[in-house]
């Protein structure tokens, strides 16, 4: 139990590092990108976007941290080893093949290649060694 609600924190802070990000991002891509400028239009009050953007990333990311804290809760039964600086091996390794699924679809858009791969380090950082790590304190 303790590996699901380390997922679910983790996926928490990273909505609340990554909301600012994306909302920026979306405001200095907006004059080229005609689906941000349906989506916010000029004249967007940007603290009301970051927080629409706040939630969905809120309900995504902690919904996507619970469902990696019950794989690595399965993981951990069956291959407890660790390596590569994580308590579970195997589970690091899933966590940066689903982070190279993840990312690159996006490298093909040149407006957002630039944010994908920092982002990619820094989700496969907190899930594939913040979550076990979390789940081993408690």
């Amino acid at each position: 139990m303790a590996e699901v609600f380390a997922g679910f924190i983790i996926g928490y802070a990273l909505s609340l590092i990554i909301a600012p990000a994306v909302t920026i991002g979306m405001v200095r891509m907006r004059p080229d990108s005609v689906l941000i400028q349906r989506i916010a239009p000029g004249g967007t009050n940007v603290v009301a976007l970051m927080m629409v953007v706040h939630g969905g990333l809120l309900l995504l990311l902690t919904m996507l941290g619970l469902i990696l804290g019950m794989a690595l809760g399965g993981i951990e039964d069956r291959r407890p080893a660790g390596g590569l600086g994580s308590p579970n091996l195997v589970y690091t390794l899933l966590v940066i093949a689903l982070t190279f699924v993840l990312v690159i679809p996006t490298l093909a858009i040149p407006a957002v290649r630039r944010y994908s791969v920092p982002a990619a380090v820094v989700f496969a950082a907190l899930f594939g060694w913040g979550v076990p790590w979390l789940a081993a304190q408690a």
